[in-house]
């Protein structure tokens, strides 16, 4: 039996995660739970001090090495410039930013674990989407640095395993649950900059929180509709709660990715989105066929 601190409650039950490059969507049917965070919001931004250490240290090392540069401040090629010296201030000016980063990671690799115990603590399967992380590094560089999504991913396969837990990451062209509706069974494809789900048929969720709930109903790699059918009367309101009272930090601005204008009245129009309509549900289990 793995190694489980036995100050952290291991819950029973199914919750579903939704992952972005900045924020995390907790469902949890079972234990009626729905959650919203921004990663690491209690993390403080250094980058404004990281950066005019770097360019403090920049100029240190021109200072320190005139010979290395030609006329336009360029790096001369290797064959043309001597060894690099390092004065006494830069070398303390690189600890500083050493430092900065130090206790920047610390905090974050901390803030994660709490969050992955929490999320542990509502439920024994975990089910998430398979992503690319390093697609999220190239298309938001930045921001990932700074929340880290990766890390906390590895974090909880390796806490779930230590707690005798289990991490079901399923794909995302079997399941497509930013696209689906459970209740009428339509696939609509959305840009990103619509944050809200909003069907024909009358359900409407903030896109990150829905995308949780549907999938606590997976099972394997398929979408079970009955049971989000059946879940979505208890669910609806802990959802709408949920996107109104985001998980962020005090006195700072909330994401536009939480969707803060609420839901709008989106077009359906084959011109403007790929709208099509799934075979009938299976009658036993309620499986999108």
């Amino acid at each position: 039996m793995p190694y489980w601190k036995s100050k952290h409650k291991l819950g029973t039950g199914t919750v579903g995660l939704d992952i972005g490059p900045s924020t995390i969507s907790v469902v949890s049917i079972d234990n009626k739970t729905a959650e919203l965070h921004q990663f690491c919001t209690e993390l403080e931004d250094r980058q404004k001090d990281i950066r005019r250490l770097q360019r403090k240290q920049d100029r240190q090392r021109r200072a320190n090495n005139p010979d290395n540069f030609d006329q336009k401040g360029r790096v001369k090629a290797r064959s043309e410039r001597k060894a690099w010296k390092k004065s006494a201030r830069q070398k303390a000016t690189q600890e500083k930013i050493a430092e900065l980063k130090r206790r920047e990671a610390a905090y974050r690799k901390s803030l994660h674990g709490a969050l992955v115990n929490h999320i542990l603590s509502l439920g024994n399967q975990i089910n998430l989407e398979k992503l690319s992380y390093r697609s999220f590094q190239r298309m938001y560089g930045k921001s990932v640095g700074f929340r880290a999504p990766g890390m906390f991913v590895e974090l909880l396969r390796r806490k779930a395993a230590s707690a005798a837990a289990e991490v079901n990451e399923f794909p995302t062209w079997s399941t497509r649950l930013s696209s689906i509706c459970h209740s009428c069974g339509t696939v609509e494809k959305k840009p990103l900059s619509v944050r809200w789900h909003e069907c024909e048929c009358g359900v409407v969720a903030q896109r990150d929180l829905y995308s949780a709930f549907l999938a606590c109903c997976v099972e394997g790699d398929r979408l079970v509709a009955g049971q989000a059918v059946e879940a979505w009367p208890a669910m609806d309101a802990l959802l709408r709660a949920a996107a109104s009272e985001p998980k962020v930090a005090t006195g700072r601005r909330k994401p536009e990715s939480f969707g803060g204008r609420g839901p709008r009245s989106q077009s359906h129009s084959s011109a403007n989105t790929e709208c099509k309509q799934l075979r009938p549900l299976s009658q036993d289990r309620g499986e999108v066929a």
